[in-house]
């Protein structure tokens, strides 16, 4: 799931929740077909849907009768449910409905995990909607209609374009040194060698899962629109600069991780120092996770704004996070995860610019 292990909780969850009741209602019936599409039904295929009564209720009967249409045997849980493990166990494909982690507990999590890394046809679909509004620190960001509107347009997107264009970052990306930089003094450094690369392009048919090299490939996203990789952690180097670094009650400011060899080895910073370094001690805290690329056009960030749009899948978008990446297929383990957005960033290869400013420069 792309989630934040720690990070996102579930009160957090439910209060974004909470705050959504008041949205307008949606073309339900358009944003079902694009699941369904996606997901590209066998028939015979069992699929749960995991529904939260409070979020979008209506979306649950719409994405049914898709899936239904498609051959498919279709099991809804609702909120929480004691027999979920037996139930999953039946299952091939699994689709978290939007607010759906906000009542999701951790031992349906591990079920989850341990059913999705079985293999075969088993994938899940998320569809996290409004859990994805993040600010640039990684923090939950407050859903508005606006954001309704917005991910309902990213859903209508050239699919077969978005893949061309992961298509050749991936090329350009294994063909050396890959350089992130930014005006605030981001410098990080990483190649990537043969590590696989998580394409989020809207494909979640049996046909692609069968080719998944990767926990992370068998859970598709919709809106899509992201590149992910675990760089060779060997290779990281450099310097991360976060402005605003929250941890618990503590806000840092002006931290500055210096990477080598994969690992922070010093920080610094104005405010909190004291809480860095705490955080850093935690398994894996210390360790780089993630270079994530968005691709999605209609997923931009706002101007001036530091919410950033469906978990950065937005054109140009960067995230580079700390913590485990098993999912991934890297070698970071531990239980944490943190990501942190960079909207103005530059990332070139060897030279030849991949972004520029935020924007991507790769046709």
């Amino acid at each position: 799931m792309d989630r934040a292990p720690g990070l996102i909780g579930s009160t957090l969850l439910m209060a974004s929740a909470s705050l959504y009741l008041a949205a307008q209602p949606l073309p339900y019936d358009r944003m079902a077909a694009r699941i369904a599409a996606a997901l590209k039904v066998s028939p015979g295929e069992s699929v749960i849907l995991r529904l939260n009564p409070d979020v979008m209720p209506a979306l649950e009967p719409a994405v049914r009768s898709a899936l239904e249409r498609g051959g498919a045997k279709v099991d809804t849980i609702s909120g929480s449910a004691p027999d979920f493990a037996k139930r999953l166990a039946a299952a091939d494909i699994y689709v978290w409905l939007p607010g759906a982690s906000g009542v999701t507990g951790e031992s349906d999590r591990k079920a989850l995990t341990k059913w999705v890394d079985a293999g075969g046809p088993r994938r899940e679909q998320h569809f996290h909607w409004l859990e994805g509004t993040l600010l640039d620190n990684g923090l939950p960001a407050r859903h508005t209609d606006a954001y309704d509107r917005l991910y309902f347009d990213a859903l209508d997107i050239d699919y077969a374009a978005l893949g061309g264009r992961m298509d050749r970052a991936i090329a350009l990306l294994r063909s050396g040194e890959a350089r992130v930089t930014t005006a605030a003094g981001t410098d990080i450094r990483f190649r990537v060698g043969e590590r696989p690369f998580n394409k989020q392009d809207g494909d979640g048919s049996r046909e692609r899962v069968a080719k998944a090299q990767m926990r992370i490939d068998r859970h598709i996203e919709l809106p899509a629109g992201v590149l992910r990789v675990a760089p060779l952690e060997s290779s990281v180097a450099g310097k991360m600069i976060v402005e605003s670094f929250p941890i618990g009650d503590v806000r840092a400011r002006g931290v500055v991780l210096t990477f080598d060899g994969g690992r922070v080895v010093s920080a610094t910073a104005r405010e909190g120092i004291d809480s860095v370094k705490k955080l850093l001690a935690t398994p894996g805290a210390s360790e780089f996770r993630e270079f994530g690329l968005g691709f999605n056009p209609k997923l931009l960030p706002p101007q001036g704004d530091s919410t950033v749009p469906y978990y950065g899948y937005g054109d140009g978008v960067v995230r580079m996070s700390l913590g485990n990446n098993e999912e991934l297929g890297g070698n970071v383990r531990g239980s944490f995860v943190r990501w942190i957005f960079f909207t103005e960033a530059t990332v070139a290869v060897n030279g030849e610019v991949l972004v520029q400013n935020g924007r991507l420069a790769l046709k």
